[in-house]
């Protein structure tokens, strides 16, 4: 395996933090992550972030986290340990607001699948009761606190970048609300340090061609979850989406059949109109925060 890497997780599963409530596939286990990055550096990887992976030699692998769970903070021992420069996709929403993500809810308090995007993620989040917002306001669930966050952005190996404020997939009728998404995004991400203002990581992944062409037009590289490997020159960046390997198996053969016929598949998807049924069958894991 030698083509670039750009890998996407969510969530660090420390023994200290409480059981998981709600999507516990997205919760890796430290030793599991030091083990992969161990192998890869020993094949030769140099960990990098995409828009640097032009210089120096050998194939690279690039590291982002989506979402904001204050449990992102564990890998921070990793990336020191193997010096890995990483990206923070951030939903600024939960970090201004101190509420839990969304489906995390969803899933911990109703039984009807998660709608993905045919629901208003804003409109939930007003609908929430005192109980829902505090029903998972963990260290296991819960976003940064603005103060954690200004701490974690500070160190040298984190950057931050716009996810979107709520995480509204930009898909459907919400299209039209993407310029909203993105300027809260960005304008709440000027605090920080270290923001990539160029990069962005769809929500839930999803696209399509006239929402590419709109963020083309507004970033200089936008982050898919469709697996495969990338080139540096690439505007769009598909990664490669790790679970819990109690799900998808170890995460070497999870990284290897994100080269197989789910990231063709989902590669021509891109010509084809949006919609949730075709989703559901491409996808490895269900649906994807």
């Amino acid at each position: 395996m030698h083509d670039n890497l750009c890998l996407c997780l969510h969530c660090i599963r420390s023994d200290r933090d409480p059981e998981p409530k709600a999507h516990r596939e997205l919760f890796l286990p430290p030793g599991e992550l030091e083990a992969l990055f161990a192998s890869l550096r020993d094949e030769g990887y140099r960990f990098a972030l995409p828009g640097e992976s032009e210089a120096g030699d050998g194939p690279v692998c690039c590291v982002t986290f989506d979402d904001g769970y204050c449990n992102t903070r564990h890998f921070l021992e990793t990336a020191e340990k193997f010096g890995i420069p990483f990206i923070l996709f951030l939903n600024s929403y939960n970090v201004a607001h101190q509420v839990p993500f969304i489906w995390d809810i969803w899933e911990a308090t109703r039984r009807e699948p998660w709608p993905v995007s045919s629901v208003s993620y804003r409109r939930l989040y007003e609908s929430l009761t005192p109980d829902e917002k505090t029903l998972l306001a963990t260290d296991t669930h819960r976003p940064f606190a603005p103060e954690e966050l200004e701490a974690f952005a500070a160190h040298p190996l984190v950057h931050l970048a716009p996810h979107g404020h709520t995480h509204q997939p930009l898909v459907g009728r919400y299209l039209e609300k993407a310029g909203i998404e993105l300027d809260e995004n960005l304008t709440f991400l000027e605090r920080y340090e270290r923001v990539l203002r160029e990069d962005f990581s769809l929500p839930c992944g999803l696209y399509t061609r006239r929402l590419t062409r709109s963020l083309l037009a507004r970033f200089k590289r936008i982050y898919t979850i469709d697996g495969g490997g990338f080139s540096p020159k690439d505007r769009v960046i598909h990664r490669i989406s790790l679970v819990h390997p109690d799900y998808g198996g170890p995460l070497r053969e999870q990284i290897r059949n994100s080269f197989g016929v789910k990231s063709r598949l989902m590669r021509k998807a891109q010509n084809l109109r949006y919609s949730n049924r075709l989703l559901s069958r491409l996808s490895l894991f269900g649906t994807a925060p």
